[in-house]
């Protein structure tokens, strides 16, 4: 099982993982995620040059004026939709930086895996956020505020905007669903 360890301190919430199965904990205290059983996908998205991570909030309810005057409202779910973008990504891994997981180098999802990711997942997948805590007390365990969503792509653009001699760089924006 492909699992991760969250130990890493990142200086701002760097870390979004696409994967095809529910995150799950499996050490919580150390940090440790299963993001996916044997034979699934997950995906590291890279921090380079990408935009802040935008969340709405879109409210599903319906609200009616009584006889009376008086407004009902009634209330089904709050879901959130996601939006982020990269500028002169390069569009392929081998230049994207790398990061250290469990003693491997494992590089961040190129331009080209992005959209083949896109591209395969028509219907839902796993959204992972990771972001950074305040510091902890000393001695205590170190505690990650992650959060996943199950989403659908809303929308998915990219731009080759610049020919290189070994990669081209785009620039790509996507919208995420809630489901």
């Amino acid at each position: 099982m492909p699992t991760t360890t969250l130990e890493t301190i990142w200086t701002r919430p760097a870390l979004m993982i696409f994967s095809e199965t529910e995150p799950v904990a499996v050490n919580i205290n150390a940090g440790q995620w299963d993001i996916g059983s044997a034979g699934s996908n997950f995906l590291y998205l890279t921090d380079d040059n990408r935009s802040e991570l935008q969340i709405d909030l879109e409210r599903i309810e319906t609200k009616k004026r009584m006889i009376n005057g008086r407004m009902r409202a009634y209330h089904v779910a709050d879901k959130r939709n996601f939006n982020v973008s990269w500028q002169d990504l390069p569009s392929l891994n081998s230049v994207i930086s790398e990061r250290a997981q469990g003693g491997s180098s494992t590089g961040w999802a190129s331009c080209q895996e992005m959209l083949t990711w896109y591209k395969d997942h028509t219907g839902s997948f796993y959204l992972t956020l990771v972001y950074d805590t305040p510091s902890a007390p000393a001695g205590a365990p170190l505690k990650y505020s992650l959060e996943y969503f199950n989403v659908f792509f809303d929308d998915f653009n990219y731009v080759i905007k610049k020919r290189g001699n070994q990669t081209d760089l785009w620039d790509i924006s996507m919208s995420l669903v809630e489901v």
